[in-house]
């Protein structure tokens, strides 16, 4: 036994909070520059020196270091254009971005001081405090700067991908709109073909022929703008289909439809049973004493379409187009695999369903 398995793989590209990602760096910056303080407190504090004062010095330099953080961060990871006065600065661009903190941190640094020297007394020399403290601005704001851009070049990279998802996207689109177009031209060439012969040969059955044709050709259109039909709408249509069949080869193809009523809901690609049945009028013989039986029916979500082999000695040319195109179908729909199977007597092969959560752009018939 031959088992063919016809699987699509997906992508999926994540896209980080850029405001959760400024929280967490930030605080993340916050405990790495104010742990040092932490364990001079700790230290004070075993020393029995008096630190009620010193600690409330600590929890505003720890409240101004988040803040800092949080501020340079979002100036850093903005990618904007904006005017100030006569100039448009883009922080895009890198020279201006640079110019933009060396700016912004010269006013932030300077505010914070005096507001941090009106507060308290330097608990250090003048000149120590404000080196101690214009140094751990800068090195926080160095820090910062250059984590802003590693993350800049990942926002830049998830662009890329989700661009390419876009791409790909669209290309699937493109190609399953042309598998569809494929589709009805083959399916309408057939049935010209086969009027041709009725006419040849009853006239009235030919008529009736061209009755069905016209209920078949009203799905076919309206499958054609869509991209799902319900089992239900696609088990109507085959009975339909089958009997233009009927018109033909009479008693000598046989059809059993065993479907599950719970799953006439379900949907799935539209004119896929046409491609299955079509496929093994074409290649089988049919005759009195050789009938074609094709049975349809539903297992575990999945339509199984199954018929007796009994090979034509010479085959009709074939391409293989119908049950690829009906593989990349389903690929595209569900995402999932379409399954066939061959063995001695029979061919098999079991369409993924879809549960319709929509209810939008489906078929009824």
């Amino acid at each position: 036994m031959r088992v063919h398995h016809f699987k699509m793989k997906s992508r999926e590209v994540k896209i980080p909070s850029k405001k959760k990602l400024i929280l967490l760096s930030s605080l993340a910056i916050t405990v790495l520059f104010s742990l040092p303080r932490v364990l001079v407190l700790f230290q004070l504090g075993q020393a029995e020196v008096d630190i009620h004062f010193k600690t409330l010095d600590y929890v505003f330099r720890t409240v101004y270091c988040f803040l800092f953080a949080i501020v340079f961060f979002t100036v850093n990871l903005e990618t904007g254009k904006f005017r100030a006065g006569p100039f448009t600065i883009n922080m895009g661009n890198l020279y201006q971005r640079i110019f933009i903190n060396v700016v912004l941190f010269m006013l932030v640094d300077l505010a914070l001081l005096r507001f941090h020297q009106a507060l308290f007394d330097p608990l250090t020399p003048e000149r120590l405090f404000r080196f101690v403290f214009n140094l751990n601005l800068i090195l926080e704001a160095i820090f910062v700067v250059l984590i802003s851009q590693v993350y800049r070049l990942l926002f830049t990279n998830y662009q890329v991908k989700i661009e390419n998802e876009s791409l790909l996207k669209t290309n699937a689109e493109a190609r399953y709109e042309a598998l569809k177009n494929q589709v009805n031209p083959h399916f309408l060439f057939n049935s010209f073909n086969t009027i041709n012969s009725l006419i040849a040969e009853d006239q009235q059955k030919a008529i009736g022929y061209v009755n069905n044709m016209s209920d078949v050709f009203r799905y076919v259109l309206e499958s054609s703008q869509k991209s799902h039909a319900t089992v239900g709408a696609e088990v109507k249509f085959m009975e339909a289909y089958a009997q233009m069949l009927k018109g033909r080869y009479g008693d000598k193809i046989l059809f059993t439809v065993d479907v599950n009523p719970q799953h006439l809901s379900y949907l799935m690609p539209p004119m896929a049973l046409q491609v299955l049945v079509e496929n093994a009028v074409k290649h089988n013989v049919i005759s009195q004493s050789k009938h074609l039986e094709i049975r349809i029916c539903s297992e575990n979500e999945t339509l199984v379409v199954s018929n007796n082999i009994q090979e034509k000695k010479s085959r009709e040319p074939s391409t293989g187009l119908g049950l690829d195109n009906l593989a990349r179908r389903c690929s595209y729909l569900s995402g999932k695999e379409l399954v066939v199977k061959r063995t001695e007597d029979h061919f098999t092969v079991t369409i993924p369903l879809i549960q319709d959560e929509t209810g939008n752009e489906n078929i009824d018939y």
